[in-house]
């Protein structure tokens, strides 16, 4: 129901309006009313109506003042405005006010039904229009997402030049106009399959980051997040503080089922800088695949990795240290991004040992066959995955400068191939998707959720998997399909609600709203230009 408030200093025709128009049968609720203007004000910032009926000359404060303000502070809210005279110029000064309805006394019950029918058809027609947006807003937040993962990336790996950098971050519609920057990485994953501790975790955390204009949160992987906090220098280093307490707090309240870590960097004074404070923030968050009993990860936390005494003999080293679980944790989680931190921490931690010629061997070959093992799992054959290991280095004897190399080296060869071979699985997973959506774009169920269903697979792994092999999201490519085929309905004559449920829409307004979009014209123009270009030929 529209709520409605009545002002009218009139008593009699007040309390005859309020007595006698049947207030719910029309769609409204009847929230108040008041003698004047300067006594309703108050009483309409209390109870918020969606309609305001004023007459126009009223003790204290006329219809039209009260209007005035009134639209200032609601400016969604509709006037109806009551008179007893027929005066042009009050009629003028009306239609500036932004008055909806202009009605002379006296008053007919027809004349108001006629007047508050069309009232309520208006808001209720604005408010679908508004959730069309909202709808296909969200429709558009994946590409959108992907957008700026992919910028961010290019900003933090320093390949994009400062001049583009500003260009495209406002295209994006990223502000880079704050006086200082930091940025938080945080990770949530089940610690089961059989636990929903995580997306609950992620939706609580996301909305807070959104709420919040200090704040710009991103997506940054299928588990991890990246959130961008702006401002000035002492806002930045508040916000940042209050982001990690977030986090901890959030993810602690899952106890035992969630696995979460968070890191941050340190603020710079430039958006172009930002790649400096992502190596900082990366390189605390690369801790967490030898610290996993600590989740919230600092420089601190990088020095605890250190040697406290002389590890110069084998017999010295903490065996944890050299855990295969360490490489194969970093392999799951990590991205090639992170091989240098991993590298350089996981050497670190292993201190003066790496001066003994056989404990590099033997750590060389722990870390290779941990590889090997890795992309066993992850279903690369051992024959075709010792042959694109192989390298000069297979006798192992590497002097201590060069162990650091040789890891990367072949810590990037492992990804790459365990990539392609991902990729090759993505790529028929996204052509399986693109052939099903072909078949049946047209159908109004069909969904990334049912898509996924029918496929086997998450409809985030679906999702992600199909953006980056079609370089469109599931939902671009779905529409896309659906409008080409309302196009060459609509160009033979169909009704737009026709026209709506063969292309699988549900809510002919709704598909009336997506083809204005997309299209740049409604529905019916386009149908009158291809019947005009048909007639021309």
């Amino acid at each position: 129901m529209l709520k409605v408030f009545l002002v009218e200093d009139e008593s009699i025709v007040r309390e005859s309006l309020r007595d006698n128009i049947p207030w719910n049968e029309y769609g409204y609720e009847f929230v108040g009313e008041a003698g004047d203007g300067e006594m309703a004000l108050p009483l309409i910032r209390k109870t918020q109506p969606d309609l305001l009926i004023t007459d126009i000359r009223m003790p204290f404060m006329d219809g039209l003042s009260l209007t005035h303000i009134v639209k200032k502070e609601l400016p969604q809210i509709r006037v109806i405005v009551i008179s007893g005279f027929d005066d042009f110029e009050y009629a003028r000064r009306a239609l500036t006010e932004g008055v909806d309805q202009y009605i002379m006394k006296p008053i007919t019950r027809n004349t108001m039904w006629q007047a508050l029918t069309m009232i309520r058809d208006k808001i209720e027609d604005e408010k679908k229009q508004q959730g069309y947006l909202e709808q296909y807003r969200l429709e558009r937040r994946e590409f959108e997402q992907m957008q700026r993962r992919e910028f961010m990336e290019k900003v933090f790996s320093g390949t994009m030049p400062v001049e583009h950098i500003y260009e495209e971050a406002g295209k994006l519609g990223i502000a880079v106009d704050a006086a200082c920057y930091n940025l938080i990485l945080f990770s949530l994953r089940d610690a089961d399959d059989s636990s929903d501790a995580c997306d609950s975790a992620q939706n609580e955390l996301m909305l807070y980051f959104m709420r919040s204009p200090a704040y710009f949160p991103m997506e940054w992987n299928l588990s991890s997040y990246c959130i961008l906090v702006r401002g000035s220098e002492e806002a930045v280093r508040e916000f940042a503080e209050q982001g990690m307490r977030k986090i901890e707090e959030v993810c602690r309240k899952a106890g035992d089922r969630l696995i979460w870590y968070a890191a941050k960097g340190e603020p710079v004074l430039r958006f172009s800088a930002l790649q400096e404070c992502f190596e900082k923030a990366n390189h605390a968050f690369a801790c967490r695949y030898w610290k996993p009993e600590e989740h919230i990860l600092t420089d601190e936390t990088a020095g605890k990795i250190l040697p406290e005494n002389d590890r110069s003999t084998i017999r010295s080293v903490d065996a944890s240290q050299v855990d295969p679980e360490v490489v194969i944790r970093f392999l799951k989680d990590g991205d090639p991004t992170g091989i240098p931190d991993f590298v350089s921490n996981y050497l670190d931690s292993l201190g003066d040992v790496l001066n003994s010629r056989i404990f590099r061997g033997y750590l060389v070959l722990n870390v290779r066959f941990s590889v090997l093992r890795w992309l066993q799992d992850a279903g690369i054959a051992q024959e075709k995955a010792q042959e694109s290991l192989d390298d000069d280095s297979q006798n192992f004897h590497l002097e201590a400068g060069e162990v650091a190399g040789y890891l990367k080296n072949l810590l990037a060869r492992a990804m790459e191939l365990a990539g392609n071979a991902s990729a090759s699985k993505n790529r028929s997973l996204a052509e399986a998707a693109k052939d099903y959506l072909d078949a049946h774009y047209a159908e109004e169920s069909l969904s990334l959720n049912s898509v996924a269903q029918t496929l086997g697979v998450s409809a985030g792994y679906l999702s992600a998997a199909f953006s980056k092999e079609q370089g469109e999201t599931f939902v671009e490519y779905l529409t896309g399909r659906r409008m080409a085929l309302a196009r060459e309905l609509l160009a033979q004559g169909m009704h737009t609600a026709e026209a709506a449920a063969r292309t699988g829409y549900r809510d002919p307004h709704y598909f009336s709203f997506v083809f204005r979009k997309t299209q740049g014209m409604s529905t019916r123009e386009f149908r009158q230009r291809a019947q005009s270009a048909q007639e021309a030929q």
